[in-house]
């Protein structure tokens, strides 16, 4: 690429990680999840990164943050088949006697299936692939303009 393109690609990744959300935003969705307290406060840490790219600082781990969670909405395919796998093993293992075994031995294998499946449907949307590499190619220039 030439300069002027490679000065005009980082400006538009600059200013694309320039707009993550405030701390209080990420803050109570991460209070809202269903996970330990290290993996909250691990969480926030993350939401903290920064990083100076030229002359501006920018909220690197907030806006990685809230990729993470605008793709857990757009997920859902994998959460739904998570779901399922694991409901249908809670019925197989109420079964007297065998159940608790063939729950052991199939949950897995559902649990790989309804992931597998459901992710399967989430990436045949193609605007969602195209944002993965968007953001990629944002990351990959910002890093080489980065001062660590």
């Amino acid at each position: 690429m030439t300069r002027p393109t490679q000065d005009i690609e980082l400006q538009a990744s600059v200013a694309e990680f320039a707009i993550a959300p405030p701390l209080r935003v990420l803050r109570d969705k991460i209070d809202r999840l269903n996970v330990s307290a290290d993996t909250k406060a691990l969480l926030m840490d993350i939401a903290a990164i920064t990083l100076k790219v030229g002359e501006k600082i920018l909220a690197f781990g907030r806006k990685v943050l809230d990729f993470v969670f605008n793709l857990a909405v757009r997920f859902q395919n994998v959460g739904f088949g998570v779901i399922l796998a694991l409901a249908l093993s809670a019925v197989l293992a109420s079964i007297p006697l065998l159940g608790p075994l063939i729950a052991a031995i199939l949950t897995p294998i559902m649990l790989a299936f309804g992931i597998l499946r459901g992710a399967l449907q989430d990436f045949k949307d193609a605007a969602l692939r195209g944002e993965l590499d968007a953001l990629e190619r944002r990351m990959a220039i910002m890093s080489a303009h980065a001062a660590l």
